[in-house]
């Protein structure tokens, strides 16, 4: 895993790249190299082929030129298959793989790679140059067009260095960004700022001129294994899963993996330990709070014991909170309002200290049908609407968040329920609309993207590709790639694959939803080989005493006040300053809700602060 960063211009003018501003994910190597219209810039965490995989790289046979941001798993059989063909190989790497495929079949070969990726491909035969995305959206890949040029980077900081300046905000990827937790489709926080989809390429003309080409589709790939009809006793789900995690390890560095203690991280770490040659490391938060009920720690430990894993255990505070925070939100590239990005990070920090690659369970949810909302939404038709009318649906905590979703009888919308934030300020919503958000941008992109699905699929599966194509890659997946690689470390998800997600999501239903739990064909195909507390664990988000922090005199309560308290305090301009201190009350930071809502608004405010 790398950075990647460029600028593709016809007059080739712009002078050097800032490698610095992408340092962090790759310390190890770095270069830059003009290729025609482009410059090509490259910062390297070196994972496969130490010696030999040094980054821009050129082809033998000269034909093209590339900077690529990710692993490929399956390099090995396409590398036996190019050989075959006759392409000349000087590195033992998967980057020249990416050349090679690219070179023999033309854009339509990215769709033959197994693994996440962003690149910045430079076909020296044709002038043109080739920006693409993985499937999943695993990588970022941010860029601008216009004036003639296009820019390009891994992260939006790295981007905007390229730029004249800072780009206006965009209030209403703000607004999607705190009601649905991430700007929607390929939106981000600034105007003129794109992100890649998922599985498409971007050509660019050696004169500029700006060409879009889909050579993956989730859909598609569904179908394929829809009609295929294949296996999923609980040899089958095993096998599956056997296959994509051994691919996943494939590393010439030291690897981990993540373990919560849940059944996805579990099943990682238990899988991982069939294959390893010593004991794996595993990595878990452990939080310092008197709230000890909070803890996943006894379940990761069960696992750790059982598979002979070395558990190491990562302890997070409130102090870490404060020191951490400016680092996470207060860039350009912020804000980052969810908590547990910082117990990611401390963890990441931990984890880079004994290896480079680290396994999680991300996807499992998506793929198996694990969130709650999944087995509820089948049972929306007897749920009145308007129900929040008529009872204090706030005052219920989960339970109320379900009922006020299963009581939208509009499909779209109702789907967008399960994951929003019902508790943003009225004054900064009113406040942002007033100056130019558009609340009806994210409803019109999800309800085109279901639109497209095909109609003999449950509803279930549409769920479930619609968060994979719009949760996961703009909002868990974009995370889990900042905060791993702030510490210089490459983060795999052996449970989004193009090899076994679409299959898990062609799977019939009840193969996923039994009464009101989902997973159910690993649950079943993992019994005997987990404890069985973990198997029988409910779903429970990420869960961490940030309330007793935010209320407890210290450096983060210190910095929750003296920023939003402060009478420059950027927020000013978009709220109140009653609804300021309303955020920070003792009585709205005792709930959980009103404690995320709080680090919510100082997310925002710090990233605010970092614009000039």
């Amino acid at each position: 895993m790398c950075g990647i960063v460029g600028r593709i211009s016809a007059d080739a003018q712009g002078g050097a790249l800032d490698l610095d501003a992408i340092r962090h994910r790759g310390p190890d190597d770095r270069g830059q190299q003009q290729v025609g219209s482009a410059l090509l810039g490259f910062t390297r965490l070196s994972i496969i082929d130490l010696g030999g995989g040094a980054q821009p790289m050129t082809s033998a046979d000269g034909g093209a030129t590339i900077v690529f941001n990710g692993e490929i798993y399956n390099y090995r059989e396409l590398r036996g298959e190019l050989d075959a063909r006759g392409f000349a190989f000087v590195t033992n790497s998967d980057t020249e793989v990416i050349l090679g495929a690219y070179l023999t079949w033309g854009v339509e070969g990215l769709a033959r790679l197994r693994g996440m990726y962003s690149l910045a491909l430079a076909d020296r035969r044709s002038g043109e140059t080739v920006l693409a995305r993985d499937p999943f959206g695993i990588k970022p890949l941010f860029y601008h067009e216009g004036a003639g040029r296009v820019l390009f980077a891994s992260e939006t900081a790295a981007l905007i260095g390229l730029l004249d300046g800072v780009p206006e905000i965009d209030r209403t990827s703000v607004l999607e960004t705190l009601f649905h937790r991430y700007p929607i489709g390929d939106h981000t926080l600034y105007k003129g700022i794109k992100r890649l989809e998922p599985g498409v390429a971007m050509i660019v003309s050696p004169a500029g001129q700006v060409r879009r080409k889909q050579f993956a589709s989730l859909t598609e790939a569904v179908e394929r294994e829809r009609k295929a009809g294949n296996r999923h006793d609980p040899g089958a789900v095993r096998e599956r899963v056997a296959d994509t995690v051994a691919h996943h390890a494939i590393a010439d560095v030291p690897l981990g993996c993540f373990l919560s203690g849940g059944l996805d991280s579990s099943i990682v770490a238990w899988q991982l330990a069939q294959i390893a040659s010593e004991p794996v490391r595993a990595y878990s938060v452990s939080f310092a709070s008197t709230a000890s009920e909070r803890s996943e720690l006894p379940y990761a430990r069960s696992v750790a014991e059982q598979i002979g894993a070395e558990l190491i255990e990562v302890s997070v505070s409130g102090v870490d909170f404060a020191d951490l925070a400016p680092r996470l939100s207060g860039t350009l590239n912020g804000p980052f309002p969810d908590p547990a990005d910082v117990a990611m990070l401390k963890m990441s920090l931990a984890a880079a200290q004994d290896v480079k690659v680290v396994l999680s369970g991300e996807g499992a949810d998506e793929a198996f049908a694990g969130y709650p909302k999944y087995a509820f939404d089948r049972y929306a038709r007897f749920v009145p609407p308007g129900l929040s009318k008529v009872l204090p649906l706030a005052k219920l905590g989960r339970a109320g968040i379900a009922l006020e979703a299963l009581g939208e009888s509009d499909r779209t919308h109702r789907w967008m329920c399960w994951f929003q934030n019902a508790d943003v300020p009225q004054g900064l919503l009113e406040s942002l609309i007033a100056d130019g958000a558009a609340p009806a941008r994210a409803a019109n992109w999800v309800r085109d993207r279901v639109a497209s699905y095909p109609a003999d699929w449950s509803d279930l599966q549409r769920m479930q590709v619609l968060d994979l194509e719009a949760w996961l890659p703009n909002n868990l997946l974009h995370r889990g790639d900042y905060t791993t690689m702030q510490a210089s470390l490459e983060q795999r998800v052996p449970f989004l694959d193009k090899n076994f997600t679409p299959w898990a999501i062609a799977l019939p239903d009840r193969a996923k939803l039994q009464r009101w739990r989902g997973k159910h064909a690993l649950r079943q195909a993992f019994a005997g080989r987990l404890p069985p507390a973990v198997l029988a664990r409910p779903k429970s988000g990420f869960r961490l005493p940030l309330g007793e922090w935010l209320t407890t005199p210290g450096p983060l309560h210190a910095m929750l006040n003296d920023l939003l308290l402060d009478p420059n305090a950027r927020l000013r301009g978009l709220m109140d300053r009653s609804e300021l201190h309303g955020v920070v009350s003792p009585s709205q930071l005792a709930s959980t809700r009103g404690a995320k809502l709080a680090w919510t608004v100082l997310s925002l405010e710090l990233w605010l602060r970092s614009l000039p």
